[in-house]
C-alpha cells in the first residue's frame, strides 16, 4: 500500500510539473514578446508608490508584471524550502496571495524590509523563523508604506532610508500583533494580518500625516488583458482539479465531508489532504470567474489578487457553500447601494474572509455579514490612506468582531428556547409514563 502511495504521489508530481511547465511556457512567453519594454515596466513596478490601487498592467505591462509576480514567488518558494516549512494549508494560502498581490501593491523591492523585520524578530525572541514565516509572507500587505515613503513626489533624499527601517519595524512587531488581533474576530475573519494591517497601517499612517507626508492615492485598472487572463486562470484552475482528481485516487470521494466543514481554523490539507485541497481551490477559483462575468467586470490585477486569495484561501477554510452566501451578500447591498463595479467584485472576492461566519451559523448571517463588509469597506480605506494591500481583510475582521456577539444573542435565545421545549417535552413524557403506570 505505502509503495503504491509513495508511486501515485510520484506521478501526481510530475503531473504537477508537466502542467505547471506549460502555464509556465505562456507566461515565458508574454514576457519574451514584451521584452523590449520589460526593463522599463519592471523598473515602473519597483519605483511606484503603490498605494490603493495602481494595478501593475497598467504601469508595467504584462511581460514585467509577470516577472514581477514570479519573482515574488520563487522568492518565497526558495524561503520555504530553505527553513524547511511544511506545506500545509496556511503556506498553500499564503503562496496564492502573494502572488496575487504581486499584481498590485507588492515587489520584491518593498517586501524585503518587512522580511528583514521577521527575521530580527524570531533572532530576537530565540525563535525558529519557519514557525513565523507564514506571518510574514501575510504582513508584505502593508508593502505600500515602503513604496510610499521611497517613492513618492513628496519624498526626500533620506527616504530610502527611512522606508527602509519603517519596513523593518513593520516586520519586527507584526507577530505579536497578530497573536492579539485574532481574540477580536475569534478567527472568524481569514484574513487576520489584514486586520492586523489596517490597525497597524492606521497608526502609521496618522504619524506621517502628523509629519506633513501627503499620500496620494491611486486608481489606476487596467481592461485591455481580461482575455489573456481569463485563459491563463482557466488553466490554473484545471490544473488544479486534475492533479487533485488523480491524488485522490481518480474520484471526488469526502469532498461532499470537506463541504460540511465550516472553515473556522481549518487547515483542508491536513483534514482532507491534498487531492481534495486542490480540488476545491480549483472550483473555487471558477466559481470566482463565473460571479466575476455575471456581474460583468473585467480581469485586471487586483482582481485578479482576489480570485487567486480565494483559491488559495480553499485550503484553508473557503468551499463554495460557506463563500456563496458572502458572494450574495456584497452583491445585494453593491445593488441597493452607488458602487462601480469594479468595486463591488473587489469587495465581494476579498469579503469572503468571512467565509467562517456562514460557515459556522448558517447562510442567513453569512449574507449579512456580506452586506455589512459592503458598506464598511468602501468608507474605512481612509484610516490607513491606501496604504494596507488587505483593506478587506481589515473591513472583515471589523465586521466579524462586531457581528458575532450579535450573531450569539439570538442563537443562544434560540437554544435557549429549544432547551426549554426538550425539557417541557421530556416532562410531559415522564408525567404521561407515570400516569399509565398508576392505572
Amino acid at each position: 500500500m505505502d509503495e503504491f502511495s509513495c508511486g501515485r504521489l510520484k506521478k501526481a508530481k510530475n503531473l504537477t510539473l508537466i502542467f505547471t511547465f506549460v502555464i509556465l511556457s505562456i507566461f515565458i512567453y508574454f514576457v519574451i514578446i514584451d521584452k523590449a519594454n520589460i526593463i522599463i515596466g519592471l523598473t515602473n513596478i519597483v519605483t511606484s508608490p503603490s498605494t490603493l490601487i495602481t494595478d501593475f498592467l497598467v504601469i508595467g505591462g504584462l511581460g514585467a508584471t509577470f516577472l514581477n509576480a514570479f519573482s515574488l514567488f520563487i522568492f518565497n518558494f526558495i524561503l520555504v524550502k530553505t527553513f524547511k516549512v511544511k506545506i500545509n494549508g496556511l503556506i498553500l494560502a499564503a503562496f496564492f496571495t502573494i502572488f496575487g498581490f504581486s499584481f498590485f501593491g507588492k515587489n520584491i523591492f518593498n517586501v524585503l524590509p518587512i522580511y528583514l523585520g521577521g527575521i530580527m524578530y524570531s533572532k530576537f525572541e530565540h525563535l525558529n523563523f519557519k514557525t513565523i514565516l507564514p506571518t510574514i509572507m501575510f504582513t508584505s500587505a502593508l508593502a505600500p508604506f515602503i513604496s510610499a515613503m521611497a517613492f513618492s513626489s513628496n519624498s526626500s533624499e533620506e527616504g530610502y532610508l527611512l522606508a527602509m527601517i519603517l519596513g523593518i519595524i513593520i516586520g519586527f512587531i507584526a507577530t505579536p500583533l497578530a497573536k492579539k488581533m485574532i481574540l477580536f474576530h475569534e478567527g472568524f475573519n481569514l484574513y487576520n494580518l489584514g486586520f492586523t494591517g489596517g490597525l497597524l497601517g492606521a497608526i502609521i499612517t496618522s504619524i506621517l500625516k502628523a509629519y506633513n507626508f501627503k499620500i496620494e492615492p491611486q486608481k489606476l485598472i487596467s481592461t485591455k488583458y481580461h482575455l489573456v487572463l481569463l485563459v491563463t486562470c482557466s488553466m490554473v484552475f484545471l490544473l488544479l482539479i486534475s492533479v487533485g482528481f488523480y491524488i485522490n485516487k481518480n474520484s471526488f470521494n469526502g469532498y461532499k465531508k470537506l463541504l460540511k466543514c465550516s472553515g473556522l481554523k481549518s487547515d483542508f490539507v491536513e483534514k482532507y489532504g491534498y487531492g481534495l485541497s486542490f480540488i476545491n481551490m480549483g472550483i473555487n477559483g471558477f466559481l470566482s470567474i463565473i460571479f466575476i462575468l455575471l456581474v460583468g467586470e473585467t480581469l485586471n490585477g487586483p482582481i485578479l489578487a482576489g480570485i487567486l486569495t480565494i483559491v488559495g484561501f480553499s485550503a484553508f477554510g473557503k468551499h463554495p457553500l460557506n463563500i456563496i452566501p458572502i458572494l450574495f451578500g456584497v452583491w445585494l447591498a453593491g445593488i441597493t447601494i452607488e458602487v462601480d463595479k469594479f468595486v463591488l467584485v473587489l469587495s465581494a472576492l476579498f469579503g469572503t474572509a468571512m467565509a467562517p461566519i456562514s460557515g459556522v451559523y448558517g447562510p442567513i448571517w453569512g449574507v449579512i455579514a456580506g452586506w455589512l463588509h459592503m458598506s464598511v469597506v468602501i468608507n474605512i480605506g481612509v484610516l490607513h490612506g491606501g496604504l494596507n494591500l488587505y483593506n478587506n481583510g481589515f473591513s472583515a475582521g471589523i465586521v466579524a468582531g462586531i457581528l458575532l456577539p450579535v450573531i450569539r444573542t439570538f442563537t443562544d435565545r434560540k437554544n435557549k428556547f429549544k432547551d426549554q421545549y426538550f425539557l417541557k417535552r421530556q416532562e410531559l413524557y415522564k408525567n404521561l409514563y407515570s400516569k399509565n403506570k398508576s392505572d
